[in-house]
């Protein structure tokens, strides 16, 4: 006779609204602050939302939910709370964000996080896609705005592509863009935004330098890719990049679409 053991399941926190930002995050043991503040464990950028919104606190067994003195207030299922234990039936909501409580097991656990991926990867290189990329950096060009600092797009293209692959294969093509994606992420900071934007075209969001230091840290990227030794059926295949680079500042800043069409063009005027 097959004993069944007991699930052990696990909370996670989904954002339902906007949809934009979904997003599903596992809660550990312990507290975790919301809110807008730098200080925050997980940061929503919502001008209705207190730097240090709510808490909330897995005990092992069930979540709790705590407003921490918060302008606007907590809400569960539209009556605003001080202090609740969350189910799975609740809505939670702070300034414009929808979310809920949601109890997993592993197995559950797993299928959620392939789809996740799949919604949010590129099947290829294995790093973010170009709307994840439009999505997530949403929240970047909101903060260079509001502190009055430098947001840095860069578009990057591998050189001659199309050539490469005519004489290559698309296999070839295909590890190559593998690996310069590998390259590009082993040289970007935690902090920094990569995608896959189009074909043989990445996209590279950096944050909180000068102009002088992103110029400096795409030139280096540069040359880690013209460096790599690439290789293909035991011949050594010459690859390099073109990067064009926006830089802009607070006010400045514009829409992630302009700042991307911007750089695209500067990569076109260059070569």
């Amino acid at each position: 006779m097959e004993i069944l053991k007991p699930r052990t399941v696990h909370p996670h926190l989904i954002v339902l609204y906007p949809q934009s930002e979904f997003a599903e995050l596992p809660l550990e043991l312990g507290t975790v602050v919301l809110g807008r503040g730098q200080d925050a464990d997980i940061r929503f950028e919502d001008e209705m939302v207190s730097r240090r919104h709510c808490a909330l606190t897995f005990d092992g067994q069930r979540v709790t939910v705590e407003d921490l003195g918060s302008t606007n207030g907590t809400f569960v299922d539209g009556n605003y709370i001080h202090k609740q234990i969350l189910d799975s039936d609740n809505r939670l909501q702070i300034g414009k964000i929808v979310l809920k409580v949601a109890y997993k097991d592993q197995s559950e656990e797993a299928f959620s996080r392939e789809l996740y991926e799949a919604a949010t990867m590129d099947e290829l290189t294995g790093i973010l896609n170009s709307q994840a990329f439009m999505d997530r950096s949403a929240g970047e060009l909101v903060c260079a705005r509001r502190g009055d600092s430098f947001v840095h797009v860069a578009m990057i293209r591998v050189d001659e592509f199309k050539r490469l692959t005519e004489s290559c294969g698309e296999m070839c093509g295909d590890l190559i863009l593998k690996e310069v994606a590998r390259l590009l992420s082993d040289e970007k900071r935690d902090c920094d935004l990569l995608a896959r934007y189009e074909g043989e075209k990445f996209l590279l969001l950096m944050n909180g330098i000068s102009p002088e230091d992103a110029k400096k840290r795409a030139e280096k990227m540069r040359l880690v890719i013209e460096r790599h030794i690439f290789s293909w059926m035991d011949s050594r295949i010459p690859v390099t990049i073109s990067i064009g680079l926006v830089s802009r500042q607070g006010t400045e800043v514009t829409q992630i679409g302009e700042l991307i069409a911007e750089s695209d063009g500067l990569l076109n005027t260059a070569g």
